[in-house]
């Protein structure tokens, strides 16, 4: 993503929020696009769990309906806003 479009994604919610849905479609629908890399999986609730570049929180919200100990991190202070917000 150019330098300009990532600066929006991180300043306007609904503009990422609108790419994710648009890049979702390829793959049957966000729904099953954020819970795509879990297929296949052994899922141990017990798990410690590391979300790296978590944005918002999108796939975040997703792993803590799996496991029991779930951490987000990005560099963004703006997105870590939006993830707590999001996945408290």
């Amino acid at each position: 993503m150019t330098t300009i479009l990532r600066d929006w994604s991180y300043r306007y919610q609904w503009f990422y929020d609108t790419v994710s849905a648009l890049a979702a479609i390829s793959v049957g629908g966000e729904k099953r696009f954020h819970s795509l890399f879990l297929k296949d999986l052994s899922i141990n609730p017990e798990a410690k769990v590391l979300d790296l570049c978590c944005g918002a929180g999108q796939a975040t919200r997703e792993l803590v309906t799996h496991f029991h100990n779930v951490t987000g991190l990005d560099a963004s202070p703006i997105a870590i806003k939006r993830a707590k917000q999001n996945v408290p």
